[in-house]
């Protein structure tokens, strides 16, 4: 195999594929491709532009800045992370000196070449119980993070994939591009789209990890103990459901646009257990509401609250079912600071 240079100059220019850097260490470690890399190191040399005429440009004091890296590098001294000291060692080994041309260049433009190891920034948005929260991503693609939920995205996405890493609730709508998959990474399951609407429920404390898509289709994997178990595909108003304690799914028709009605201010329940129905309202109002009797548990509820307050909520959940409720309040801690507001459900018949 012959060096190319076109691999070469993508990896110097910052635009590496995968496979690159490896074949490049091998190029400069074996000394058989010694020829081959003296011609095309000329080749690159000449399609560069003219050194004599940069400003500042001192080839003797730049040489002698070289081999005294060179010989920190060899020493041990020198541990900085750029494109220039991962060959020099190597370079030592291979006739350095046929080198120099192309190692000046590279000092002297090392800050306009971007390392290939350079790694992207991430940004984390959470969304505090209560609130919901709008977001934008790199691609284009935005949404909502409902309260008590965190999401982590790169500040550029970057090679075959757009992921993002879930805790909680959020509404996607992606931007398509079929050759980039866009992946929400959680801790049970992973979903792919390539330009879509889909709600992802999936708190950590829940025993349940819900996918709701409202437009497009998406594909579903569960994952446990770092494996795909399956992968399914739903349709629009269609619900995957993931159980964690029996590591089984399901797949249940719904009205999708009640189930993302959340990022609209609606708190929608249908058919819910009251236990379910007590756990989103202490999301939404960040509150502490316990069931004092496990016959209530057994309740359903059918039911849509907008822009109503907690006291509100409270006492149309009474009139509608055989419950009483106490206001606890809030109590307060050592330190000064105060817990939620705590209420308890009792049954009243």
């Amino acid at each position: 195999m012959k060096v190319d240079l076109q691999i070469l100059k993508r990896y110097l220019e910052g635009n590496e594929k995968d496979g690159d850097k490896e074949k490049i260490l091998n190029w400069f470690s074996d000394l058989q491709y010694e020829g081959d890399l003296r011609k095309q190191y000329h080749c690159y040399w000449d399609e560069l532009v003219n050194i004599q005429d940069l400003k500042g440009y001192n080839g003797s004091i730049i040489l002698d800045k070289i081999y005294h890296k060179i010989k920190l590098e060899e020493s041990g001294i020198l541990q900085e992370k750029r494109v220039m000291t991962r060959f020099f060692n190597i370079l030592c080994k291979v006739a350095a000196i046929l080198f120099i041309p192309l190692i000046t260049f590279l000092f002297i433009h090392r800050n306009n070449i971007k390392p290939a190891t350079t790694e992207i920034a991430r940004s984390e948005i959470y969304s505090p119980l209560g609130t919901r929260t709008m977001f934008y991503l790199p691609d284009g693609s935005n949404g909502w993070l409902n309260g008590g939920s965190y999401l982590e995205f790169p500040t550029e996405f970057k090679g075959k994939s757009r992921e993002v890493l879930l805790k909680g609730e959020a509404y996607f709508n992606v931007k398509s591009d079929p050759k980039k998959p866009f992946i929400v990474s959680g801790t049970y399951i992973e979903v792919v789209a390539y330009g879509t609407s889909f709600n992802v429920l999936a708190y950590p404390d829940d025993q349940t990890v819900k996918v709701t898509l409202e437009s497009g289709n998406i594909k579903i994997m569960g994952i446990q103990d770092g494996r795909i178990q399956d992968c399914k595909t739903i349709k629009p108003d269609q619900m995957y459901i993931y159980d964690l304690k029996t590591s089984s799914y399901k797949i249940i028709p719904v009205e999708a646009n009640k189930i993302t009605s959340w990022k609209e201010g609606k708190l929608v329940f249908r058919n819910e257990p009251f236990k379910e129905v007590v756990r989103k309202i202490n999301r939404w109002y960040n509150v502490n509401i316990v069931i004092k009797d496990e016959i209530m548990e057994s309740y359903t509820y059918l039911a849509t609250f907008e822009d109503e307050t907690l006291d509100e909520v409270l006492k149309l959940l009474k009139l509608s079912a055989p419950i009483g409720y106490k206001n606890i309040g809030r109590v307060r801690r050592e330190d000064g600071t105060f817990e939620k507001r705590k209420i308890e459900l009792y049954y009243k018949p």
